[in-house]
């Protein structure tokens, strides 16, 4: 649906500078999945943006990552409770810093609501690639997603991070086209390899000495889960891990353009 091409594939293998991938988007300093998030870390100019996908009581996708609405709404009790006319009410603005190490505000940051996954596609489609956590495992739901996600061409600019293997076997049976990571047994690079994903989401525990020899001989793109300090951060690179997960994008970004000035010398 948008004309302008992004291939995210292409944007790795350089090593020494990993694709950054804006946690929630710019989830930091902005509030967590919510529209304006999504906009600073384009801004910003991060390769990919994450955000995570719930359902609603009257079957709508909305942007939420966690199951409750307490911590970042002034809403109470489950998500899927809730019509999405009534999420709609909702400002998602009282969680402020990173996921980690933030915190409830009393008062909402700003006016920011919780998006639809059109929405989120409509704001960034051609623009930005995209990491689309789902939590849902309703066949059904599986296939509205993955429809959507066809509409709006996002076969060489995003994938679907899905919970498990059966997941990912009722996308790939409604679509092969739709690309694919699955969030199962990250540990075991061999099963998500022998499975045919399309993009590999370890976390930092997955990261032994012989995992990242794997890693790295595969040439799988990659997002490690997650560093937000600079130390991490430039303790990845160092180790050439294709991509990173982080709520602080200007961070990294800023570090990676650093240590490219200065690997390049003064001349």
């Amino acid at each position: 649906m948008n004309g302008k091409r992004i291939n995210l594939r292409a944007k790795y293998g350089i090593r020494g500078q990993p694709v950054v991938t804006a946690h929630r988007g710019f989830s930091g300093k902005y509030p967590e999945n919510t529209l304006l998030a999504f906009e600073k870390a384009c801004e910003l100019g991060a390769d990919v943006v994450e955000f995570d996908v719930r359902e609603s009581s009257d079957g709508a996708l909305v942007i939420m990552h966690d199951d409750m609405l307490d911590r970042t709404t002034d809403g109470r009790g489950l998500v899927a409770q809730y019509r999405l006319a009534e999420l709609k009410r909702l400002n998602a603005s009282y969680w402020q810093g990173s996921h980690n190490n933030g915190r409830r505000t009393a008062i909402p940051v700003c006016e920011a609501g919780i998006p639809t996954l059109e929405e989120a596609f409509k704001a960034l489609a051609g623009r930005v690639c995209l990491n689309i956590q789902v939590y849902t495992s309703r066949p059904d739901v599986l296939e509205n997603i993955a429809r959507l996600y066809l509409d709006y061409d996002l076969r060489d600019s995003g994938f679907l991070m899905l919970e498990s293997f059966a997941d990912g076997a009722v996308v790939r049976a409604f679509s092969p086209d739709v690309a694919i990571c699955i969030g199962e047994d990250r540990p075991n690079l061999e099963r998500h390899l022998a499975f045919g994903v399309d993009y590999l989401q370890p976390s930092t525990g997955c990261l032994t000495d012989s995992y990242l020899k794997r890693l790295i001989e595969s040439g799988m793109p990659a997002n490690v889960f997650f560093a937000n300090d600079p130390d991490s951060m430039l303790s990845m690179i160092e180790k050439g891990i294709p991509g990173i997960i982080t709520d602080f994008p200007d961070v990294l970004i800023n570090l990676i353009a650093t240590r490219g000035k200065a690997a390049g010398g003064t001349g």
